[in-house]
């Protein structure tokens, strides 16, 4: 592609002969079809005609050929050779750029940009991760990285993959690893250099090998195998002991997957016949939070362990993409299941290629499927081996009861003759000491009722004289309760007398006779307050020898202090 320097005034000429419009770059450029008529467009040509075509036809240097893989950090200490040659066109032209004061940016960019095409001839084998992937009306833009052995960011570069080859690229990719493309991928890529006055370098990409990613994830689980191992803890729960019959079992898989509605199909039919009990925990598989969610899932499953304890734990995915893997193939997560001290079973789906989960796990399956196919035979191994040991168990059973019934029968048959002998010995031994004992207990019998005779009569007598006694002292109590009586009636009889006499003589008549004198209304109502005689008016004034009316004098005045009376 030859991109031309068209000013704005002249665009319409320029598209006029054929030159097309690149919205990315923001540049005109010739098309394909008319590269043999680049004569017409030498007025906007950034290099003469003939620096063009040989730029343009040179072949891919050596390293494309070969694939020679050159990091990112390697192609930009390249890149820095540049400067070398820019100096030289800087110095070729330094007495114009001292006379001019400085050169306008994009005469420098127009340098660098000429630098970087005569440096970089060919395609280059770059090796990058993909930080982030984004499409716009078909072209596929990548931002690009490196890190060091820290994570810490050494080289950063742009990519794109334009539209005519983005389907095709991403197509063979994809049937290569069965994967589409996405960020957080590791690639080899064939890129050319390219550099804009705007918007400064690009790698435009042109391959991808998809048999170095494939590579990346297989080196990747061996170095997490190998820290495993030196570790200790590679083979761990592979050690641990497989129960031979299942009834409660933890399951971690993605929420909604293929591989989990399989497994759950037979497993409810174990549940619903309550042979076997599975509890669900859910992570993605896929995805930046694979490693938190997977982490929280386990966790839940360690703590609900310690409540009622899990015969094993499942892990299943079911089928996707070859390099989905990748994001299953974490030290961290291996780690967790390799220590965990739950049987562990995976199926995580893929029958050719396994994960460092299949490895670390106790037992290994192709599918979900499989694994629910194996708990169910080992739950129906047992349930046989149970019935054929039952039967066997039922059969000794009743060869031991018939044996022990002829021997119970044979048994019972002594017992019964020698209990009849010494039956007949007894009663002939105890007949004599029965019949002595039989004449001493009718004289004991006799002796003692005599005896219950004599204390029964001495009973009667004491009884008889102890009733006698008492009734005489009931009469001694009765006269004593009676003279008592009387004089205590007549002595408050007399108290009643005086009382009554104190109070006949505290009586107002009694008072008049003494020389006081009563007052009263017209109603007869005592009168003992000045304020009822004021209330009264006229008075009765009782006196020994007779009875007066008064009438009360009003008070002239607040200030007097008494009453006056006519």
């Amino acid at each position: 592609m030859i991109y031309l320097n068209v000013p704005y005034a002249q665009k319409d000429q320029a598209k006029s002969l054929g030159a097309r419009w690149d919205p990315i770059a923001r540049k005109w450029y010739i098309p394909e079809e008319l590269a043999e008529k680049t004569a017409a467009f030498e007025l906007w040509l950034l290099e003469p005609i003939a620096k063009q075509e040989t730029l343009m036809n040179q072949p891919l240097s050596a390293g494309g050929v070969e694939k020679d893989n050159q990091t990112m950090s390697d192609f930009f200490v390249q890149a820095s050779q540049i400067n070398t040659h820019i100096s030289d066109i800087e110095t070729e032209t330094l007495d114009v750029e001292v006379k001019t004061k400085g050169q306008p940016l994009s005469s420098l960019m127009n340098k660098i940009q000429q630098a970087i095409w005569q440096h970089f001839t060919g395609a280059q084998w770059v090796v990058a991760e993909v930080s982030n992937l984004s499409e716009r009306r078909g072209h596929l833009y990548f931002e690009l990285s490196e890190t060091d052995a820290n994570g810490r960011s050494i080289a950063n570069a742009r990519g794109m993959i334009w539209q005519r080859q983005a389907t095709a690229i991403k197509m063979k990719f994809e049937q290569e690893t069965q994967m589409p493309l996405s960020a957080g991928q590791k690639l080899l890529m064939l890129c050319e250099v390219k550099f804009h006055a705007q918007y400064g370098l690009s790698l435009e990409i042109q391959e991808i090998d998809g048999n170095f990613s494939l590579g990346e994830l297989e080196q990747k689980v061996r170095e997490i195998r190998q820290k495993l191992q030196q570790e200790g803890v590679y083979g761990l729960n592979k050690q641990l002991n497989l129960p031979k019959d299942f009834f409660n079992i933890a399951v971690i898989a993605p929420p909604k997957a293929a591989g989990l509605g399989d497994f759950q199909a037979d497993a409810e039919q174990l549940h619903n016949l309550n042979l076997c009990q599975f509890s669900y925990f859910y992570s993605s598989f896929q995805g930046a939070k694979v490693e938190s969610e997977f982490a929280e899932a386990i966790a839940q499953v360690e703590q609900q362990n310690q409540l009622r304890p899990f015969d094993a734990l499942v892990i299943i995915r079911g089928g996707g993409a070859k390099l989905d893997l990748h994001q299953l193939n974490e030290y961290s997560l291996a780690k967790v299941i390799a220590m965990l001290d739950i049987p562990v079973l995976s199926g995580i789906g893929h029958e050719r290629d396994n994960t460092i989960l299949d490895e670390v796990a106790h037992s290994c399956f192709d599918t979900p499927s499989k694994v629910i196919h194996y708990i169910w035979q080992q739950i129906l191994n047992q349930a046989n081996s149970a019935k054929q040991n039952w039967h066997t168990i039922q059969q000794s059973s009743e060869n031991v009861v018939f044996g022990f019934d002829k021997a119970i029968e044979q048994l019972w048959r002594q017992v019964e003759q020698y209990s009849q002998q010494q039956v007949h010995h007894w009663r002939q031994t105890t007949l004599i000491p029965f019949q002595q004992l039989q004449q001493q207990a009718i004289h004991s019998l006799e002796q003692a009722k005599q005896n219950l005779q004599w204390l029964d009569e001495q009973v009667i007598q004491l009884s008889q004289q102890k009733v006698l006694i008492a009734k005489q002292n009931l009469s001694v109590l009765d006269r004593e309760i009676n003279q008592n009586a009387l004089a205590n009636l007549y002595l408050k009889q007399q108290q009643m007398k005086d009382w009554m006499a104190l109070i006949l003589n505290a009586g107002p008549q009694v008072q008049v006779e003494r020389g006081f004198v009563i007052a009263s209304d017209k109603q007869g109502a005592t009168v003992i307050t000045k304020q009822q005689a004021n209330k009264a008016m006229n008075l009765n004034l009782q006196f020994r020898d007779g009875i007066i009316d008064v009438t009360v004098k009003q008070e002239k005045s607040k200030e007097e202090d008494s009453n006056h009376y006519e």
